[in-house]
């Protein structure tokens, strides 16, 4: 009988792991934009919707937030849903990271320079942007500050500011969340 108990505990656990990135992210309203985009975008997505079973490396999603998506709209007249497949896949790129950062990795005193998946050269912000002939990936800087509200964290591209935060090629900077999300996959950060 015990035996039983813990096997079924185990299966349990096994599949509440196995979360879809779509239905991780689900449980944040925030959020339903960039899952509309996955939805929208199925062979797109497909990379970012990979099981950890299937033996894919872990990931970290910077998960842009419905406010993102509006201010996207209102910047460009369209909506992020009205770009072409491969602009859509060169969003999802530059918001994915390799391999699943912890609070502590996106919270180091000197920030992080971490890679992104976007190696499209038309992007191309580094110097000696190629590497035998490959473009190399783009990187987003994350820091950190205590602020008088606790802590921020932020990501960007261009010089540190007083927080986390994360800028992107345009120089654009967003707020993450603190605490990630987790999938099967890796973890993500709502922006």
């Amino acid at each position: 009988m015990k035996l039983s108990s813990l096997v079924q505990l185990c299966l349990t656990a096994a599949t509440v792991q196995a979360q879809s990135l779509l239905d991780a992210t689900a449980q944040y309203p925030q959020l339903s934009d960039f899952n509309e985009l996955l939805s929208t975008f199925p062979d797109i997505a497909a990379g970012l919707l990979t099981n950890i079973s299937t033996g894919s490396s872990q990931q970290t999603i910077l998960v842009p937030s419905n406010d993102a998506f509006d201010d996207y709209q209102r910047q460009n007249g369209a909506s992020v849903g009205s770009l072409s497949s491969p602009d859509v896949g060169n969003i999802l790129n530059y918001h994915t990271l390799p391999g699943a950062l912890s609070s502590s990795d996106i919270q180091q005193p000197n920030g992080l320079v971490a890679e992104t998946a976007l190696r499209n050269s038309t992007y191309a912000r580094r110097e000696n942007a190629t590497d035998a002939g490959d473009s190399l990936p783009q990187v987003v800087y994350i820091s950190s500050t205590e602020t008088a509200l606790g802590r921020k964290i932020k990501a960007r591209q261009i010089s540190a500011l007083s927080s986390v935060d994360v800028r992107s090629g345009e120089g654009n900077e967003v707020e993450l969340e603190q605490t990630p999300g987790n999938w099967s996959g890796g973890v993500f950060y709502g922006q």
